[in-house]
């Protein structure tokens, strides 16, 4: 005799059958819809696949400001330096644009979504064209208004006419010898550009920041002087124009800032995290308490005291002494 168990195990299978039969005899009964031909809607017309490589079309800038006072963003810099490759290397296109437009582009978009208020520094172009105008390069006090204003016309940016980048780095660090306070220099070029003189030139860029004089420590030629520095210090961000991410020889040399495509930081997101870590460090903490002032419902406590998530006084002491 069979046991329920067995019959149990012969019944599934069985059941499982029959569901099948059934859903396969109701598609079957079902009838059947013809729809006419209609092959003009499955055409698959030419599309302009040279869209997805311009990224100049448009921009819509996410300004800081508010975000710096919501969060007391504490500054990074005092100073702020541009240089903007406009020589015979960047005379070719990129992303469907004149390499040179790129360039400038770049600032532009920077000086769209910095915060609204005035640095010391300078908008600096460098060529190997001779400078009509030859003037000296000078530090001023700059309005992001005032970086738009100077791109709008190129022929008014202060120009650097120099036969190789390195040395048009070189007359940037005579500038910034001649400022107090930190400074950040955003350079713009070509990643073809960026070569073993280029990399020593960062090199004595650093080291004028760190020392008050001397090349010698960079530059081991006997003839080396003492020049200006200063102890202010300086970051250096490269913008690098080209089918390349980063990987440059200054990853190695440049120990405050950082290279990055241009391209990818061009839209207005990466943008807005771009500038926001070039010219601020991160949230105040004013009284030290490890709680960030926009959070800090206590902003005065004493130092060395004990505080909870809201940067008020984990224990309270009574008159005696003690804790409460």
């Amino acid at each position: 005799m069979m046991s329920n168990n067995s019959l149990l195990h012969l019944l599934k299978p069985l059941g499982l059958a029959l569901v099948v039969l059934h859903s396969v005899g109701c598609v079957s009964l079902e009838r059947l819809v013809k729809v006419p031909a209609q092959p003009e809607l499955a055409t698959v017309k030419s599309y302009n696949t040279e869209l997805h490589r311009q990224s100049i079309h448009l921009f819509n800038p996410i300004p800081l400001d508010s975000r710096v006072a919501h969060l007391s963003l504490e500054p990074r810099v005092k100073n702020l330096f541009f240089l903007v490759d406009q020589s015979s290397v960047m005379s070719g296109q990129f992303r469907g644009v004149e390499t040179r437009f790129y360039a400038r582009e770049m600032v532009r978009r920077f000086a769209q979504t910095m915060p609204d208020q005035s640095y010391s520094g300078a908008l600096l172009k460098y060529d190997q064209q001779p400078n009509p105008r030859r003037q000296e390069l000078l530090v001023t006090n700059f309005t992001a208004d005032d970086v738009e204003q100077a791109l709008g016309s190129p022929g008014s940016m202060e120009q650097i006419e120099s036969d190789s980048l390195a040395t048009a780095l070189d007359k940037v660090s005579e500038l910034i010898s001649r400022v107090e306070g930190s400074s950040a220099v955003i350079l713009i070029t070509s990643w073809s550009q960026i070569d073993k003189a280029v990399e020593h030139a960062v090199m004595r860029m650093r080291q004028r920041s760190s020392f008050e004089g001397g090349m010698g420590i960079v530059d081991s030629k006997p003839e080396s002087m003492p020049w200006q520095g200063s102890r202010s210090g300086v970051c250096l961000y490269t913008l690098g124009i080209g089918n390349r991410l980063s990987r440059t020889r200054l990853e190695t040399v440049d120990s405050c800032g950082y290279s990055v495509a241009a391209n990818k930081v061009a839209q207005p997101r990466d943008m807005t995290h771009f500038v926001q870590s070039v010219l601020y460090k991160g949230p105040a903490d004013t009284d030290g308490d490890g709680i960030y002032d926009y959070r800090d419902r206590c902003p005065d406590t004493s130092a060395g005291r004990i505080v909870d998530f809201s940067g008020c006084l984990r224990f309270v002491t009574s008159e005696g002494g003690n804790f409460k």
